[in-house]
């Protein structure tokens, strides 16, 4: 008792009162969780991640699991492959990643992997069949991301798809007569050569005005088809860095240049792949990799999604020059020494 008669508090009660919010007990299954706006923050940044690559909630939500999968079943074939096949497994890998980049970012596929390959010494003819192969397999998953956010245009697709598959159909029986070496060296120079022609026009697709979807000159689209389609038959490499150059400088709006030859790219190369199999001549000699099918796939697969959002996030023009720079930089050594 105070001397004024006051009771005195119980020491239980004062303790509480006089501990500081550091020094009261947290219930242990709420340590380490995050806060409702954090949560909140964080469900919002996904979210436009999600609106910026143009995919649905579910198909987002799978396309950031491939990755991890894809990742877990290089690494299982990597531990289970062969000691000299790994770094070719490894280096097929990265370069497969580098390619599904491309394909979403800018519309470039075999222009990066096949250059990869050569470096890495696959052998030319497989190397273009298995680009082909990859195409129609992962390409899809590209396409459908634009195809959602209106990046398809029918009066573009339509011819873009009938000359290229007559394009494409015609390229590996013309491969079949040349040597690998010569396919190499071919398909380097012609990658280094678009790659330059690029870059030197790359300010050529904004002059003019872009035509509208009812002027599309649908007889020349189908040409660019055919030269595009042509040379992936041959290489497994050129429908992105040619018939997508070749659309824009014909003042095609980009985004439906980019769309479209993606959608067109699936057709081209499911007709080139039936080619080389109905040309047997094409694969006389040639020294197949099975061991890189499925970490190339995998590769490819990862990065589709994260190349969408790279475009959002660098630009188109900022993406194509880095890409450009990165397929000119593979095919150069196969170009100058074999």
């Amino acid at each position: 008792m105070h001397g004024d008669g006051r009771p005195e508090p119980s020491r239980s009660i004062a303790a509480v009162s006089d501990a500081s919010p550091e020094r009261l007990p947290v219930p242990a299954d709420v340590v380490g969780q995050p806060s409702p706006g954090a949560l909140g923050a964080g469900r919002r940044r996904i979210g436009a991640v999600r609106r910026r690559t143009g995919l649905s909630p579910r198909a987002f939500t799978a396309s950031v699991g491939l990755p991890i999968v894809c990742t877990a079943i290089i690494l299982g074939i990597l531990v289970v492959a062969p000691e000299a096949q790994r770094p070719t497994i490894l280096g097929g890998s990265l370069v497969a990643v580098a390619s599904g980049l491309a394909a979403t970012s800018i519309g470039v596929y075999g222009g990066v992997l096949v250059p990869g390959l050569l470096l890495l010494g696959v052998d030319a003819r497989f190397a273009a069949a298995i680009s082909l192969f990859l195409q129609v397999l992962v390409i899809p998953l590209g396409a459908a991301s634009h195809y959602r956010l209106g990046n398809v245009t029918r009066s573009i697709a339509v011819p873009l798809i009938i000359g290229g598959m007559i394009g494409a159909f015609l390229g590996p029986f013309f491969a079949a007569a040349l040597s690998k070496d010569l396919i190499a060296r071919v398909v380097s120079g012609m990658i280094v050569g678009v790659g330059l022609l690029v870059l030197a026009t790359l300010r050529w697709g904004g002059l003019g005005t872009v035509r509208a979807e009812g002027d599309v000159p649908r007889l020349k689209v189908g040409g660019i088809g055919v030269a595009a389609g042509f040379s992936s038959g041959i290489s497994g490499a050129g429908w992105g860095p040619i018939g997508v150059k070749l659309l824009i400088l014909t003042r095609i709006d980009p985004r439906q240049a980019i769309g479209s030859s993606l959608v067109g790219r699936i057709f081209m190369a499911a007709t080139a792949v039936v080619a080389y199999v109905l040309s047997a001549t094409a694969f006389r000699g040639v020294e197949p990799d099975w061991w890189l099918v499925v970490p190339l796939l995998c590769g490819s697969v990862a990065a589709m999604v994260p190349g969408a959002f790279l475009l959002s996030r660098l630009g188109r023009e900022t993406a194509t020059v880095a890409i450009t720079l990165l397929s000119i930089g593979l095919a150069l050594p196969t170009l100058i020494w074999g």
